[in-house]
């Protein structure tokens, strides 16, 4: 029987880590994706596609393009109000921006002042999306500015760039490449991407997805346009179109909670 009183293992203060930044990410991915299989590597994708819904359903933005390129990396344009790009207050040198990107838990959404509610968590999902890409790259067209700063295994490649004026665009785009360290040779799959596009258009009425794929994927369209005006309603009449039901039509309706609730 082993005495556990003469064992000379060392555990003291010294052996206690303390990971800063973004390392928790990188050394756990699992604690935050769910793992490095492909659902996990397709999450990436629905975490920042969730950032631009979450501008669409606040009202802020009508149109989001999703397109995978041909060397697996991915972009997420939306025509929103664009990520805050001046200096944070807290963060001196530090843009708004690249606090949101680098910094876990800091982000716009954890009170109803700039989201009433929201699917994605940007800087929650975003700063994950960039610690596990060997290369992110995020312009923000603001103020008829546009502005550019790129990213890798979530350390600035350096500040924030003003790359100059822009007419007749706003909103994010971010484009990012799963990092092979963490998820190997595994590649995104067009047709679970197009599905996912799809199902977010069917969530939100008001916004128009657009679809492009560079991976050629029998079965899949290489581009496609999503709009529902109907919404889930819409949905359930596409899905159960073939279906004999019992309803003529699916029932569809719309409830505040605060008002029900009188939520102030």
């Amino acid at each position: 029987m082993t005495d556990l009183l003469s064992g000379d293992s060392t555990y003291d203060a010294s052996s206690i880590e303390v990971l800063e930044g973004l390392e928790p990410v990188r050394k756990r991915p699992g604690m935050y994706i769910g793992g490095t299989d492909e659902r996990a590597l397709h999450h990436m994708v629905a975490e920042i596609l969730d950032n631009a819904m979450d501008e669409a359903v606040a009202g802020h933005a009508n149109r989001i393009e999703l397109e995978l390129h041909a060397d697996n990396s991915v972009t997420v344009r939306d025509n929103g109000r664009g990520i805050p790009v001046d200096p944070h207050p807290k963060f001196p040198g530090k843009s708004a921006l690249e606090v949101i990107l680098c910094t876990l838990h800091a982000g716009g959404k954890f009170s109803n002042k700039a989201y009433s509610t929201s699917g994605g968590l940007n800087g929650v999902g975003s700063s994950v999306v960039n610690a596990l890409s060997d290369l992110m790259t995020v312009q923000v067209a603001l103020n008829k500015e546009l502005y550019e700063q790129s990213f890798s295994r979530g350390i600035p490649r350096g500040p924030i760039q003003k790359l100059g004026p822009i007419q007749n665009r706003r909103g994010t785009t971010v484009t990012f490449h799963p990092d092979p360290e963490i998820f190997g040779h595994q590649t995104l799959k067009p047709a679970r991407l197009y599905k996912l596009a799809r199902s977010k258009a069917y969530l939100f009425s008001g916004v128009e997805i657009r679809w492009k794929s560079a991976v050629a994927d029998e079965g899949t369209p290489s581009e496609a346009t999503f709009h529902y005006p109907g919404g889930l309603a819409q949905y359930l009449s596409d899905t159960l179109a073939k279906i004999t039901t019992y309803a003529e039509r699916p029932f569809a309706g719309r409830v505040s909670f605060e008002e029900k609730y009188q939520i102030p």
